[in-house]
C-alpha cells in the first residue's frame, strides 16, 4: 500500500483524547486516526446507501400503486409548485380565520 503524507492541525482537547486512547491501547497516534478514518468513511457510506435506498422504495411504492403525476411535469413545473404553493396559502388562510 503506497502512503500519502499530509499535515493536519487538530484542536488542543481532540489531540490530547486520541493521543491519550492511543497510548492506553499501545498504538501509535497515527495507527488510530486511520481506525477512525476508515470507521467514520464506511459509515459515511452506509449512510448514504440507506438514504438512496429510501428513494428506491418511494419509486418501487409509485410503481406498485401506479401513481401518475402530470405528463408535462418537467416543463410546467413552476406552475405546479406555484399552484401547490397556493392551496396551501389557502389551507393556512382558511384554518385561521
Amino acid at each position: 500500500m503506497t502512503y500519502v503524507q499530509r499535515k493536519f492541525y487538530f484542536p488542543e482537547d481532540l489531540y490530547i483524547a486520541l493521543s491519550l486512547q492511543a497510548k492506553q491501547e499501545g498504538l501509535r497516534i497515527v495507527d488510530k486516526l486511520r481506525t477512525y478514518t476508515e470507521r467514520g468513511l464506511r459509515q459515511d457510506t452506509q449512510a448514504k446507501k440507506s438514504t438512496s435506498g429510501g428513494l428506491a422504495q418511494l419509486v418501487q411504492l409509485g410503481k406498485t400503486l401506479k401513481w401518475k403525476g402530470p405528463k408535462d411535469l418537467a416543463r410546467k413545473h413552476t406552475k405546479y409548485a406555484a399552484e401547490a404553493a397556493e392551496a396551501d396559502l389557502q389551507r393556512i388562510y382558511d384554518q385561521y380565520r
